[in-house]
C-alpha cells in the first residue's frame, strides 16, 4: 500500500468525524453573541452602542422629516435620515464580517485538527 492509498483512507475514516464537527455549526445568534466574547469584544460593545444610538436617531429624524411643513425642513431631516441609515448600514457590515472572521477562524482550526489527525495516523502505519 503507497502512501496516497493511506491517505485516502484515512480520509475516509477522518470523513465522518468532520461531518460531525460540521453539523455542530453554530446558529445566527449564536455567532451575534460570539463576536462579544473575544480580544475585539470592547470595539463590538462600543460597535453596538453606537449601532443602536444611529438607529434611534434615524427614526426620530424621520419623525421630523414626515412632520416637517416646509421644503428645507424636509430637506435637512432628510439628509440626516439618510446619513444616520448609512452608517447603520456600515456598523451592520462590520459585525457581519466579525461573524465571518470568526466562522472562517473556525473552520481553519477544524482543518488544523483534521490534518494534524492524519498526519499522526500516517506515522503510525
Amino acid at each position: 500500500m503507497n502512501l496516497d492509498d493511506k491517505i485516502k483512507q484515512a480520509l475516509k475514516v477522518d470523513a465522518e468525524e468532520i461531518e460531525l464537527l460540521m453539523t455542530k455549526e453554530k446558529g445566527l445568534f449564536e455567532q451575534l453573541f460570539a463576536i462579544f466574547k473575544g480580544n475585539r469584544r470592547h470595539w463590538n460593545v462600543f460597535g453596538m452602542i453606537l449601532a443602536v444610538l444611529t438607529a434611534i436617531t434615524m427614526f426620530w429624524s424621520f419623525y421630523h422629516f414626515i412632520l416637517a411643513n416646509n421644503l428645507d425642513d424636509r430637506i435637512f431631516w432628510g439628509v440626516i435620515s439618510l446619513a444616520l441609515w448609512t452608517g447603520n448600514m456600515g456598523l451592520k457590515v462590520w459585525f457581519w464580517l466579525e461573524m465571518n472572521r470568526n466562522s472562517t477562524s473556525r473552520e481553519i482550526k477544524r482543518l488544523e485538527i483534521a490534518v494534524a489527525q492524519l498526519t499522526a495516523k500516517l506515522h503510525q502505519s
